[in-house]
């Protein structure tokens, strides 16, 4: 694993030109400095490696199932090189930071979204699962939710969401390049018992005469997006003026005495009208059309995945479970879009004559039906047009009953079989048969128009 990590950093520009990596279920996402660096030819030409994609300024290398152990690797290395940077290396890289920034709006919103989300994925799934597993011990063995056991269970699932604040703070300041520990205290100044006590007191207060806004940031997203923005720029000043005798003591002082203010005051109560507005958006799309989002993102998922915007375009979906406990827009249609690749996927290896092939594509149609679509979907579904439109078509179908129904998911994991648990409603029982209604019709669907179109031999 070690050579393959040491060859991906190599044929991405080295070390030096990795500002961030990180990682989902199939692939490893380096977010660089200079795209022009990256030897893809070179990348193609290991044998581990099944596809590379550019989004924005994130190279994303598709390897499978190794990848959350690639990435461990890849950190370490990475994290070792750059530790024996000079001031002067560290200045140039910052620089050659700044140019790149000037890349377009949107791609920068994507790639902002998944280099802070995609970290924290696995605290928010296991999470998630952990509220399922407790559902489950509420609904089917009888534990009462005044139990010590439930009381506990429950607050330990919620952490991850109340401080979420703290856990964006550094991640952002990975992805803005900024002291990561200082971001940390930063945020966690939303979050403090002092300030939330404030907060239910309900009392008006001010610092040094200006009003203080008074707001729940606990589980809030954008706050600390706004507010790590800011100290990225503080931190660069306080690092100009700092005299070197004294900068290890002066730069973090300034960065904190100016970003917390400011943060407290002006970008943090910006943020949660931000975050509540975004909110109320999805709130009227729910009531209004709620089969719409569902439909649409089951029918494009595919296209999502295959570019890469899948991870950037769930922060939504993540945002909406931090903020109100549950999602009703993405992870419902991309259930339904995973178990219809999974079939269409199915439909070729039933069809195919090859006996190389009917192995391969079985084994990456089970692998969708779980979750994990990118090996039937670069192995097969790309590469066969009716496949491909079979998945279409059963994910739009699933999508489109999962949103009349108003099927909501309580966490995150990847939408598939093994996930199903996340869609567990005490208060709601249908909410997880009708994921399951939304399972059978994506499957029944994809698999009856991909049976019908595909001829037997046509994938060989």
């Amino acid at each position: 694993m070690k050579e393959l990590a040491e060859k991906c950093i190599e044929f991405v520009g080295g070390a030096s030109n990795i500002k961030a990596v990180s990682h989902c279920a199939t692939r490893l996402r380096l977010t660089l400095i200079d795209q022009g660096q990256v030897n893809e030819e070179a990348l193609l030409s290991v044998p581990e490696v099944i596809k590379v994609m550019k989004v924005g300024a994130q190279t994303q290398i598709i390897i499978g199932s190794d990848a959350p152990e690639l990435y461990s690797v890849v950190s370490q290395l990475v994290e070792t090189a750059n530790s024996s940077m000079s001031v002067n290396e560290t200045k140039s890289t910052d620089t050659q930071s700044n140019k790149k920034k000037k890349n377009a709006v949107v791609g920068k919103f994507f790639d902002a979204c998944s280099s802070m989300f995609t970290p924290l994925v696995p605290a928010f799934t296991a999470a998630g699962m952990i509220k399922a597993v407790l559902a489950i011990l509420v609904a089917v063995f009888g534990l009462a939710k005044t139990s010590q056991e439930y009381i506990i269970i429950n607050y330990v699932s919620d952490t991850i969401f109340y401080f979420l604040p703290i856990y964006l703070g550094v991640t952002a300041a990975t992805y803005f390049g900024c002291n990561k520990y200082i971001a940390a205290a930063i945020a966690a100044m939303f979050v403090h018992p002092t300030y939330t006590g404030m907060v239910s007191a309900g009392e008006a207060i001010s610092f040094f005469g200006i009003p203080v806004v008074l707001y729940n940031y606990s589980s809030t997203v954008f706050p600390t997006i706004l507010t790590v923005w800011f100290m990225s720029y503080v931190e660069r000043f306080a690092r100009r003026i700092s005299p070197k005798v004294i900068k290890a003591i002066m730069e973090p002082m300034l960065t904190l005495l100016i970003t917390f203010p400011v943060g407290l005051l002006l970008l943090g109560p910006i943020g949660a009208v931000l975050g509540d507005w975004l909110m109320n958006v999805f709130a009227a799309i729910d009531a209004s059309v709620p089969f719409l989002v569902p439909m649409i993102v089951g029918a494009v998922s595919p296209f999502l995945v295959f570019v890469g915007m899948h991870r950037a375009v769930g922060t939504l979906e993540t945002m909406q479970i931090a903020q109100i406990g549950y999602s009703s827009l993405l992870g419902t249609g991309m259930l339904a879009s995973n178990i219809a690749q999974g079939a269409s996927t199915l439909v070729l290896s039933f069809k195919s004559k090859d006996d190389k092939v009917k192995p391969l594509a079985f084994t990456a149609g089970v692998t969708a039906l779980c979750g994990i679509t990118e090996p039937a979907l670069y192995g097969f579904t790309a590469k066969n047009k009716k496949s491909l439109i079979a998945t279409v078509i059963g994910g739009g179908v699933g999508g489109f009953y999962a949103g009349i129904t108003h099927v909501v998911r309580f966490a995150k994991g990847a939408p598939g079989l093994p996930t199903l648990p996340v869609f567990i409603s005490l208060e709601n029982p249908m909410n997880l048969i009708n994921a399951c209604i939304t399972v059978i019709l994506s499957f029944a669907v994809a698999f009856a128009v991909a049976w019908i179109m595909i001829k037997p031999g046509e994938v060989d």
